[in-house]
């Protein structure tokens, strides 16, 4: 049995907040939508993001996971270890990307 007030929230109000990774309501009500760093892409994405999802899951897994290891709950974005992992991931990204469009010429 559930009760009234948790019936009238939305999954998101009850999946989001403090504490909870970049989909918090604190970063997204907070900034305007931002857009992917990969190169040519125009797709606009949570500001909290680093790339929209079809390009995130182009860098490979392994740097994925040191993205979010550096990353520490947004303590660890001015680190040079985390700048450094961001800086890998977009350029794999672009790898793949431009890999697979010269193919389809």
């Amino acid at each position: 049995m559930t009760s009234d007030a948790v019936q009238d929230r939305t999954v998101t109000e009850l999946t989001a907040g403090r504490g909870r990774g970049p989909g918090s309501l604190l970063l997204a009500a907070a900034e305007p939508a931002g857009h992917c760093h990969v190169l040519r892409c125009s797709e606009q994405i949570d500001p909290s993001r680093l790339m929209c999802r079809h390009h995130w899951y182009r860098v490979p897994k392994q740097l994925r996971d040191q993205v979010w290891a550096t990353w520490q709950s947004g303590r660890g974005t001015l680190s040079i270890e985390h700048q450094s992992a961001v800086h890998l991931a977009i350029a794999a990204c672009r790898d793949r990307t431009g890999a697979e469009s010269s193919s389809a010429a």
